[in-house]
């Protein structure tokens, strides 16, 4: 039953020149959305909002041929659907004017999470982004918080994967159809993501649709409007992230940028946005916290750390435990310290970096990432 009603749902959806915002008054008026594809409604009535002509070229059986279609795939890979007028539907996004009439979903999400946010940044993120977010996610641990971002190259992606490390539960917002992924890179990413509990993907977009330019800035409103805040990472001053921030001012959420240094191009676009009070200034995880009266659980940043050395082999808990007494430390000072060779350390420290617990500095620099 709920699949036969979702062909009509989808329909929907597919109506040429029909949108979220008009859609919902066409559902408001006709008052159930199987009666909008009854071939004997007439159209052509007064319906507020909306031109008589607009209506009598609505292909409605057409809408419906499709739907059946996209329907289809959505039984075959499991998909999950959520309509605008059912109790689960995100109650934050709801809130929004243009919210989506129906999302699609994969994995094991709560669409109404008690506390979410919502993390955004340049794709050309630099290891002082990297540092921001490895304190902020480990920060927010113990809070009981979901967080969503758009699963793109540099800050999305990474924050993402940390949600992972540190098991907060995280969602992907796409910006096309479930049928593919993009960036193709974070393949691997993604199937973590819809196989760990709390985690998974989501779109308003159905199968079939391309990771196309324009679909982006429609992704953002949703990254927006299902969070009770944003949180700028490095940014242009053009860009996703700006966008996703000014949607947030236009929702009536928190928005909250970390400064940067004035010369860097990729901190301009959080800096502009704290100085045109469009985002208030944060410089740790604290921050966030307090300002957003969010308490924190009974986890602890021990227990996260203890975690963090499982797997290790000997010298690689060394190396780490030494890294974890300095804020940075060098390549030559950890050798002097451990007494083993500068090329075995080096060897080392690049396998720590890529299982994401160490963060290579300037200067052959180390600190301990996120802790």
């Amino acid at each position: 039953m709920k699949n036969n009603y979702l062909n009509y749902q989808v329909a929907l959806t597919l109506l040429e020149g029909v949108g979220a915002v008009k859609a919902k008054a066409l559902l408001a008026y006709v008052g159930n959305v199987e009666d909008i594809f009854n071939s004997k409604l007439n159209l052509r009535t007064s319906i507020p909002g909306f031109a008589k002509e607009r209506y009598r070229m609505l292909n409605r059986e057409g809408a419906l041929q499709k739907a059946a279609e996209i329907v289809q795939f959505v039984e075959k890979n499991d998909l999950d659907t959520t309509f605008y007028t059912e109790k689960r539907y995100p109650k934050r996004l709801k809130e929004c004017m243009d919210a989506p009439m129906l999302l699609y979903h994969k994995g094991d999400i709560d669409l109404n999470y008690k506390y979410t946010i919502a993390i955004v940044g340049t794709r050309n993120m630099t290891s002082y982004g990297k540092q921001i977010i490895n304190e902020l996610i480990y920060a927010i641990a113990d809070c009981n918080i979901q967080i969503i971002s758009g699963l793109a190259l540099g800050v999305d992606g990474y924050v993402h994967q940390k949600c992972l490390e540190v098991g907060i539960p995280t969602i992907g917002v796409l910006g096309h159809g479930l049928d593919r992924l993009y960036p193709s890179s974070h393949r691997k990413l993604a199937s973590k993501m819809l196989n760990t509990q709390g985690c998974g993907l989501l779109t308003e977009f159905p199968n079939g649709t391309n990771p196309d330019k324009e679909n982006f800035p429609q992704r953002n409103r949703i990254v927006a409007g299902m969070a009770d805040a944003t949180i700028v990472i490095e940014s242009d001053i053009k860009g996703g992230s700006l966008i996703t921030a000014n949607l947030a001012n236009d929702y009536n959420r928190d928005v909250f940028a970390y400064p940067g240094n004035v010369f860097q191009r990729f901190s301009k676009g959080c800096n502009q946005l704290i100085a045109q009070n469009k985002a208030q200034i944060i410089t740790c995880g604290k921050d966030l916290i307090e300002i957003m009266g969010w308490e924190e659980g009974n986890t602890t940043k021990n227990t996260i750390q203890t975690n963090l050395f499982e797997g290790l082999n000997g010298d690689e808990k060394l190396v780490v435990s030494t890294i974890q007494e300095f804020e940075a430390i060098s390549l030559d000072s950890i050798a002097l310290r451990l007494q083993k060779p500068v090329n075995l350390l080096s060897s080392l420290l690049l396998g720590l970096e890529l299982k994401g617990l160490v963060l290579s500095l300037p200067g052959k620099k180390y600190s301990l990432n996120g802790i």
